[in-house]
């Protein structure tokens, strides 16, 4: 029995009655499932069944996009409508407006401005037909759902009430993608753009700390001004350069695995809330597509997931977006600029102004004025150094053009990745639309292939442009050595240049970006492109694709330069696979091992240096206090021997180490902690022996310290001081296992640091992890939303995978239609509109 409700207004008693209709009296024939939309649906209808299994996941049909879409917007807006409401406020600049204290002026002003009918009609009219029926479907799917449940029901405490909860077009989804489709550039400089204006006199410096550099505009760096810029930036580089947190994946190939098929590991590493948060589906269009995984909210497409042929991951790529340029302004006029064009000629340009106004409460609004030149809006760079001059000192202005922010392919291409039929495929497929913004690609496939790539928009700048462009520009050599990309914006030999093979002006073609297939393995955990597999390093791309824009000191090579311990603990638990040196038995990596490697929770930080320590720590226990005492840390350095190095919810110490390791101040991308270099030949195993010194005894010594004084015993269980809220359960705690990236924690977990209690309470790290292999009938998959399918604490699906990741298990995921049926929960909704 189906009820087939169509869409009209009703009174709310009414709409209530209906929605417990369609959850009692859905299709209970699981048969129909799977491919049997009502014939008698047209193409101007929106169509879908959604069957959900254990854990909330939505498998959903359609006989066309539309229906795909409206499915997964309705089933999205059951688990998390509160969470997709907030974000499409903060995307369409509303925040001032409704969210009170959780507002902000610039975030308003810039996505007003960034989000303008022009740029969300530019994304509108590059959408392939497919794609814009999924999208409007997804609107209309969430507003079908809000409409159902009545805004006046809602019970997430998130939002019951709010009045910025309402039903959703396809302009506020692409409002949210414009969003989206910044995080690697503009969205990394909000405040600066928003802010950004010419200085009311000519020649008037930021600061007197400014005036202190004595640097010559027309001439070199020299190492003091160097020094000196460097040491004024007060910028957060960890989203740019994947410095904190990031992503993991593996890839085997058959060589490995000893079957026909590969496998593979993924988890992205992101936050918990806003919009990167993951929600798992399933979508079947018979005939065209069958693919599940996980996309981030508002996406009509898994972004993450396999197929009957292929799985694939990412993670954050190191690659930069975006390029800072240095305008030379004319005399006097700090609203034009000097432009050398392509045939020698200098024009006066001008800088446009657009005036921005924003909605704030009580009806009352807000003008403020966005600035732009040819190349991009311009930027307060004063606001990312203070010893960098503000718009106007010296005949200088700041602008910066976003790679990302003109691709309007992302949706395109994840379609298109959800066909693929084979890694090759995949390639093939990415290379023609290079439509991803800011990620890496790890994929295997039934056929034993393994591939990483960094397919993705990078600007058109390479090595000898980035030196000839910065050449005589000190300004613009302190802002590349810190690790942003400029150039000089006063000619047209410093544009982006051009490939013949790319889909987009400005930005590398299919033939200048990475990619490897291979037999045995490959891996990233948000390191260069250089390293995925020890055998074939990749060498001779852009500079803007690595982390360091400049070669390391040290380095014989562009490329060479120091891993993250989070990247050696990943090449070293494969090494340690491979030879068995994990004692799992074997030599090779099978979908049970391979889990039981990733849940490993090794310290790779303790591996490298914990013996240095508690040598020293042995010999002389008396270690140091900030402020001139001493502790006595025999107790903890015997604690500390006894842990096993490892990050589980049973480990005792890892809190002492890890407080140790943050108060020491280790950079890992540097030598100056180890007494053996680091060695591009060896790059695992270099840089090692820690250097033991005044700061690393008192270090230790105040992490001993901090913990007695917050009674909290020294030899506590990792699990008792870290945990997530269960906020649907009187925050009950659920320990987590894992830890931070910059300790070489394969398996990262995240908050804010540690709190006032000596707690550390997780809300960002792991989220959509998925172990797939491929056998004779299809995908073999496991998998696991490590915050769950539902921000609405009121839902049942809001923590229950949480606990299962606590305790290290995983979901077997049902793919096939026999499979689905047997893990149904519920019945099918038939949703017709």
């Amino acid at each position: 029995m189906s009820i087939n409700v169509l869409n009209r207004r009703v009174h709310t008693l009414t709409l209530l009655t209906m929605a417990v209709t369609l959850g009692l009296f859905g299709c209970s024939d699981n048969d129909n499932f799977n491919g049997n939309i009502d014939d008698d649906t047209s193409d101007s209808t929106y169509a879908a069944d959604i069957q959900r299994t254990e854990f909330g996941i939505p498998h959903i049909t359609a006989k066309n996009y539309k229906g795909l879409g409206y499915g997964v917007g309705y089933a999205f807006a059951e688990d998390n409508i509160c969470s997709l409401a907030r974000e499409i406020v903060i995307a369409k600049g509303e925040s001032m407006r409704y969210l009170g204290d959780k507002g902000d002026i610039d975030s308003d002003v810039f996505y007003t401005w960034y989000n303008s009918d022009a740029k969300r009609k530019q994304f509108l009219d590059a959408q392939e037909p497919e794609v814009l029926d999924a999208v409007a479907g997804y609107a209309a799917g969430y507003s079908r759902y809000l409409r159902d449940k009545g805004v006046k029901n809602i019970e997430d405490p998130a939002c019951a009430g709010a009045e910025w909860v309402r039903e959703i077009t396809t302009d506020d989804l692409l409002a949210l993608y414009g969003k989206a489709n910044l995080r690697g550039g503009l969205s990394n400089f909000v405040a600066p753009i928003a802010t950004a204006a010419p200085t009311v006199e000519k020649g008037i410096m930021g600061s007197s700390r400014m005036r202190t550099l004595s640097i010559e505009p027309e001439n070199d760096l020299t190492s003091e001004s160097a020094a000196d810029l460097s040491s004024g930036f007060d910028f957060d580089m960890t989203t740019i350069n994947v410095t904190d947190g990031g992503s993991n994946a593996y890839a085997f190939g058959s060589e490995v695995t000893g079957t026909k098929s590969g496998i593979l590991y993924g988890n992205p590493h992101e936050p918990w809330e806003g919009l990167q948060r993951f929600y798992e589906f399933h979508l079947t269009l018979p005939g065209k597509l069958d693919v599940m995984g996980a996309g981030q909210q508002g996406q009509p497409f898994p972004n993450i997931g396999f197929n009957k042929d292929v799985a694939w991951s990412h993670t954050v790529s190191t690659a930069k977006r975006f390029t800072l340029y240095q305008l030379s302004l004319v005399d006097g006029n700090p609203m034009k600029y000097n432009y050398t064009n392509s045939a020698g000629v200098v024009e006066q340009r001008d800088i446009k102004k657009d005036d921005v106004t924003i909605q704030l409460p009580d009806n009352k609004t807000l003008v403020r004025s966005v600035y732009s030149s040819h190349f991009g809006p311009m930027i307060a760079v004063d606001q990312v150094n203070g010893l960098l001059p503000p718009w106007g000192a010296n005949n200088i202005a700041f602008t910066i053009r976003d790679a990302a922010a003109e691709n309007a392919r992302s949706l395109n291409q994840w379609r298109s990745m959800n066909q693929a039929t084979s890694v090759e495929d995949l390639v093939d497929k990415m290379q023609d639309q290079v439509g991803l913004g800011f990620v890496n690609t790890i994929a295997t496939d039934r056929y034993g292939k393994a591939l990483y790539a960094d397919i993705s928009t990078v600007p058109h700048v390479t090595a000898d442009k980035l030196n000839s462009c910065t050449t005589g520009k000190p300004y613009l050599q302190a802002i590349v050595s810190f690790g942003l990309p400029a150039l000089d914006g006063s000619k047209a030999d410093c544009e982006w240049g051009k490939d013949a093979d790319s889909p987009q002006a400005g930005i590398f073609g299919r033939s200048n970006l990475p990619f490897l297939i291979r037999d045995d393995y490959v891996l990233n955990s948000n390191d260069t492109y250089w390293l995925s597999n020890l055998d074939e390093p990749l060498t001779g791309f852009s500079p803007l694709l690595r982390r360091r824009l400049t070669p390391f000191p040290s380095a014989t090579s562009p490329e060479g330069v120091p891993l993250s311990l989070r990247t050696r603990m990943a090449f070293q638990q494969v090494l340690d696979r491979l030879d068995n040196s994990d004692n799992l038995g074997g030599t090779t990596f099978t979908l049970d091992n391979m889990q039981d490697v990733v849940y490993g929770n090794r310290s790779y930080a303790a591996e490298l240096v914990l013996d240095d320590v508690l040598a020293d720590c042995n010999a002389n226990p008396m270690l140091p206090l900030a402020g001139g005492a001493t502790i006595d840390a025999k107790q903890a350095c015997s604690i500390l021997s006894n842990w096993d190095r490892r990050n589980n919810t049973n480990s005792r110490g890892a809190h002492v180490f890890r407080e140790f390791w943050n108060k020491a101040g280790f950079s890992e991308y540097t030598n100056d902690s180890f007494k053996v270099p680091f060695n591009e030949a060896d790059p695992i195993n270099t840089p090692r022996e820690l250097k033991i010194t005044a700061q690393t005894r008192q270090a230790l010594g105040d992490a001993i310290a901090y913990f007695q004084n917050e009674g909290i015993a020294l030899d506590a269980s990792l699990g008792e001081l870290q945990y997530v809220l269960d906020a649907g359960k009187n925050n009950q705690h659920i320990a987590m296992h894992g830890g931070y990236g910059s300790e070489g924690i394969f398996n990262v977990a995240r908050g804010e640091g540690v709190n006032e209690a000596g707690n550390y309470i997780i809300n960002n790290g792991p989220t959509y992890m998925q172990a797939v292999t491929f056998d004779a009938k299809g995908p073999v998959v496991e998998a696991l939303l490590a915050y769950s399918q539902a921000g609405d604490t009121t839902r049942p699906y809001h923590r229950d995978q949480t606990r299962r990741y606590s305790d290290k298990e995983w979901i077997r995921l049902p793919f096939s239609k026999s499979e689905i049926s047997k893990q149904a929960v519920g019945e099918v909704i038939k949703l017709r509109e």
